[in-house]
């Protein structure tokens, strides 16, 4: 049974002059979620330099400096990524290098050449492990857990068109997962960025192919089995994601991935009680329906987090408040609100936790296109607080939708 909610006591904010950061306590094991910009100041390379100082100066504050295992960088200019590499080796060294992707995507205050988003581990009680192999991925282990943080990845030279491109740059996630000790359907959460998502591809749609290329790339892999909660029903398991527009005309995606022995492990796709499950879409939406589910929950060692999908103003799989940002804003965190409560928690077989949208660690917000940035902007401030969140432009996967939303939560235990 759901008890009366308490203060969440394994979530705590922090800042430091253009750093908002979370921290959460996992039971032994802390993480960081930090959001980093520069001044506005200066050429690309001075403000890139200033937002990885402000970075380390929140990570040193909250006692996570040399901790990151996972750092996205959202860009004005794709072509800035080889800058930001050479910065980041300089202040990290080669050897520090976290999982990393590049997202071509422009920051919504127009002063920003980049943002910043740093994932960090520790722990003073257990013995953690963490190993970083280059850009494309980082392995930590604790308590009989091995999670793997995978990034960076896009499509080789040779292939063309958005469907060939997109499976392509799954193959090559693969690839790097099962080098590194993990198998495909031990993957929970993925990231797609795909550029000119919603424009014509020959006879159909950039989306649709991709949604038809991760269809036929995950056909035949059985997720997550061994994590799901016993003698709960439940509908087609795939990983939670994000597939959102970008800058550039490519796809990149990133995946997390977990490989665990631990009896009380449970690893479970969400699905939303205000929506219709994705992989149950019309054709209207797309021939092959996207297969992925609306967040994923982890919870071992007596916590809970939520990795939440990109979220829009869709009721059942219809786009609702056409043409209103600011209405499709309230929605889509009104779809989050209900996505992380308690008692969809327990429908899926998670016990003992609840969540509200203040337990969001981190969020991002994707906003259409610049004219929607303040009604949107107004909307997640009242109701996220001090959460850490991200603003960029991107276009989202339907015309009419306007805005989309995703976050980790830290999930409040109530026992």
């Amino acid at each position: 049974m759901l008890q009366e909610r308490k203060e969440n006591e394994t979530l705590r904010r922090g800042a430091v002059d253009g750093c908002a950061y979370s921290t959460v306590d996992k039971n032994g094991v802390d993480y960081f979620y930090g959001v980093a910009t520069s001044n506005g100041v200066g050429n690309v390379r001075e403000q890139t330099f200033d937002a990885f100082q402000r970075l380390d100066a929140a990570l040193a504050q909250a006692d996570f400096a040399g901790r990151v295992v996972k750092l996205n960088v959202f860009l004005r200019n794709i072509g800035d990524k080889e800058l930001v590499r050479a910065v980041m080796r300089k202040v990290w060294g080669t050897e520090n290098v976290p999982a990393t992707t590049f997202i071509p995507q422009k920051a919504c205050d127009g002063r920003l050449p980049l943002i910043l988003e740093a994932t960090a581990i520790r722990s003073e009680t257990l013995d953690l492990k963490l190993t970083r192999r280059g850009e494309h991925a980082t392995l930590v282990e604790y308590a009989d857990v091995e999670l793997g943080f995978f990034g960076g990845f896009g499509p080789g030279d040779e292939p063309v068109g958005a469907y060939e491109r997109s499976f392509d740059a799954f193959c090559r996630m693969r690839g790097a997962v099962e080098a590194n000790g993990f198998l495909t359907p031990q993957i929970f959460r993925t990231w797609i960025y795909q550029g000119n998502i919603v424009l014509e591809e020959g006879e159909t749609q950039r989306y649709k192919e991709l949604n038809r290329a991760r269809s036929d790339f995950f056909y035949g892999l059985r997720f997550l089995e061994r994590y799901l909660p016993k003698n709960v029903p439940l509908g087609a398991i795939y990983p939670a994601s994000t597939g959102i527009g970008g800058d550039d005309v490519d796809v990149a995606i990133s995946c997390q991935a977990i490989k665990t022995e631990r009896p009380d492990a449970i690893v479970v796709p969400l699905e939303n009680p205000n929506q219709t499950p994705a992989f149950d879409y019309a054709e209207f939406y797309s021939p092959k329906s996207p297969k992925f589910s609306r967040a994923a929950a982890v919870c071992f060692n007596e916590r809970c987090a939520v990795y939440v999908s990109g979220t829009a103003s869709i009721v059942d799989q219809r786009t609702v408040h056409v043409g209103d940002p600011g209405a499709q804003a309230e929605q889509t965190l009104d779809n989050i609100a209900a996505l992380i409560a308690g008692s969809n928690l327990e429908k899926h077989g998670i016990d003992g936790f609840d969540a509200d949208l203040s337990d969001l660690a981190v969020a991002r917000v994707y906003v259409k296109r610049p004219e929607y940035f303040d009604a949107i902007r107004a909307v997640c401030e009242k109701r996220l607080g001090s959460v850490p969140t991200i603003y960029t432009f991107a276009d989202v996967c339907r015309d009419d939708l306007l805005v989309e939303i995703e976050g980790i939560v830290a999930c409040n235990p109530t026992k």
